[in-house]
């Protein structure tokens, strides 16, 4: 194992509420970083982009020698491109716990299955050991502590043991390209919805109050200045002003339109010393639980520094960058009679491409 506690180390009960670090900050992480990323990217070895969407590892750079202008430019790749990979860091959960600290408030909170007494510290870095004695999460998709009225920006997370025979891997979906993959007209009706957010994040008692907030439906990121799905079936708990069942039916709908996305996903196997970065405003992740009765331990960071927003005038991830539409896509949209009519019959005919300006 990495790492181990120190000798003057606290014991944390799961029932116990984690201390929130709870300041103001300079500026927003990222906002200040250099687009090029040249100081970032410079000190690496090699820069992998996993998927044209989503996805990046940086080797051969240790977090813990980060300057602070490549932290800053690791804070703008990671709202860019939504998670970013390490391997084989040599970092302390102190050292963890110090980097998170510039990029805002840190909060970790134990979550309520399988948790136990956790010897650690640091108040403020989650430990997390899943093993044959605990009770595994379910395969839920879903965005940390994102029913804070301040969400969670980043999560910093470092798998220190892994399963020695594998699995244990994590999945993330971009909430830019699932934006981007609607059409115009269904966004449009998108426009000004808002989510009522719930979400017991810990074990807890009749004294406990969950975490609560509202939020955009689609949501401005605040670095970027791209829209994004901002919404979770996990925590979102209705549609404002929607009854329960239509708001079932718009969230059920967009979960398996984010959860479906196998063009805009990325999945990590985990190595020892292994770190993932992520961005909890623009991503959607869940973990794999297939390793039991192996174990799987690592720390965890949850930083928290901006409330949700959606600015009109914002434009796309597409829009902003230039990608093009598929032709598949475009066909997809029927603007009259004359696109439903025969809809299947390129299943048997072959595919007919419509003109790339016909939408």
């Amino acid at each position: 194992m990495a790492t181990s506690a120190s000798s003057s180390r606290e014991y944390y009960p799961s029932s116990v509420p984690r201390p929130y670090t709870d300041s103001k900050l300079k500026h927003l992480a990222g906002t200040k970083a250099d687009p090029a990323k040249k100081s970032l990217f410079s000190a690496a070895k090699q820069v992998v982009d996993y998927t044209p969407a989503i996805g990046t590892e940086i080797v051969g750079l240790q977090l813990k020698d980060l300057n602070e202008q490549q932290a800053e430019d690791l804070a703008l790749l990671i709202a860019e491109r939504g998670v970013v990979f390490f391997r084989d860091q040599d970092l302390t959960p102190e050292q963890q716990r110090e980097l998170g600290l510039r990029w805002g408030n840190i909060n970790a909170q134990v979550t309520g299955r399988g948790a136990q007494a956790q010897p650690f510290p640091f108040p403020d870095v989650q430990v997390f050991r899943t093993d044959k004695n605990s009770l595994q999460a379910p395969n839920r998709w879903h965005q940390d502590h994102s029913a804070n009225e301040t969400p969670a920006s980043i999560t910093f997370l470092m798998v220190r043991e892994t399963p020695p025979n594998g699995g244990g891997d994590t999945v993330w979906s971009s909430l830019y390209s699932a934006y981007d993959k609607l059409s115009p007209a269904f966004r449009a009706r998108l426009e000004g919805l808002e989510t009522l957010q719930e979400g017991a994040y810990q074990p807890h008692d009749a004294s406990y109050v969950p975490m609560r907030g509202t939020h955009p439906l689609i949501r401005t990121h605040p670095v970027t200045r791209w829209r994004h799905l901002y919404v979770n079936d996990s925590w979102a708990k209705q549609v404002k002003g929607f009854r329960r069942e239509e708001s079932d039916l718009l969230i059920n709908f967009l979960q398996q339109h984010i959860s479906s996305g196998v063009d805009y996903q990325v999945r990590f196997k985990w190595t020892p010393n292994s770190v993932a970065l992520w961005d909890n405003r623009s991503t959607q992740h869940s973990a794999i639980w297939d390793f039991f009765p192996e174990t799987r331990y690592g720390t965890r960071v949850v930083v928290h520094g901006d409330k949700s927003f959606f600015d009109p005038k914002s434009k796309s991830r597409a829009e902003a960058l230039g990608i093009p539409i598929t032709p598949s896509w475009r066909r997809d949209i029927a603007n009259g009679l004359e696109d439903v009519v025969g809809r299947d019959a390129w299943v048997l005919q072959g595919f007919k491409q419509k003109p790339y300006g016909s939408l």
